[in-house]
């Protein structure tokens, strides 16, 4: 027999991938300072800070130092 999937355990599924996505996007938001990206770029990323400059101006409307 299936199993078969309930509203509420998919409901739980879907609460816990918005909070890590949640988590991850304050992370780039208030923290990060090239290290997402290194991955994919190598040390280039920590002088570019891509990210960083992306979300520079909410980092500071977010009350978030970077300077």
């Amino acid at each position: 027999m299936a199993h078969v999937q309930t509203p509420k355990e998919g409901h739980r599924a879907a609460l816990i991938g918005a909070f890590l996505l949640g988590a991850l996007g304050l992370y780039v938001l208030a923290l990060d300072q090239g290290f997402v990206l290194s991955v994919f770029q190598g040390d280039i990323a920590f002088d570019m800070n891509l990210l960083h400059e992306l979300v520079h101006d909410a980092r500071h409307t977010a009350g978030f130092p970077c300077h």
